[in-house]
């Protein structure tokens, strides 16, 4: 009876010289790992991205209130100061400001409690939602002392490294007591009574009237 060994012997040899050949194992691992990671990457890109710009709006929103604070009242050349440094503060590139709204209003509360407005200013356009002062506490909004409400609202546009798709509206809102007086109006303070402002945008520069 005649055996032929010698092919099952290469074949044997073959196969243990495959099982320890490592040569493009890393070329493999890296076919199934990149995409994962490619992934990951753009999304802390977005991601990053979205909180800096909320952190951006968070900090204007709390300068818009801390200035408008400061007086007992605020005319047309202080507010368009204010809203100028505010949109400073942002960091925003001035095309993109025509996507902020900025508005700051203040409020006292009469001795029967109700709610008086005491001035508007908004940045380019009202915030859809009004304010609605009603809803404080009277702890916030007494007869002794208002408030200062300074709210922004920024129609952000993502990096849109196929994680987020589209727009989405980052907004903040802060209450500041006046500092200097029970109160904070808009206006002249000649007893023409509050007024509401309307500013508008030229570059990095606001105008307010």
């Amino acid at each position: 009876m005649i055996v032929f060994t010698a092919p099952f012997s290469a074949l044997k040899k073959l196969t243990r010289r495959y099982k320890s050949d490592h040569q493009g194992v890393a070329a493999i691992e890296f076919v199934f790992v990149a995409p994962v990671m490619i992934f990951m990457y753009f999304g802390l890109a977005e991601i990053s991205s979205a909180i800096i710009a909320d952190r951006q709006i968070s900090h204007a929103t709390n300068v818009a209130g801390d200035l408008a604070t400061q007086v007992a009242t605020i005319d047309a050349a202080q507010m368009s100061e204010i809203m100028t440094a505010t949109t400073l503060v942002m960091g925003i590139p001035s095309n993109k400001i025509g996507d902020v709204k900025l508005e700051i209003a203040s409020f006292s509360r009469n001795a029967g409690g109700d709610v008086v407005p005491l001035g508007k200013a908004s940045l380019n356009a009202p915030i859809t939602t009004p304010f609605d002062a009603d809803g404080l506490d009277d702890l916030i909004l007494s007869n002794n002392s208002g408030v200062v409400v300074a709210r922004v609202e920024y129609d952000y546009e993502p990096l849109k490294l196929r994680y987020f798709d589209s727009n989405f509206t980052l907004s903040e809102t802060f209450l500041l007591k006046p500092r200097t007086a029970a109160n904070v109006v808009f206006g002249t303070g000649t007893g023409t009574g509050p007024t509401d402002f309307t500013c508008t945008t030229n570059g990095l520069k606001a105008t307010c009237s």
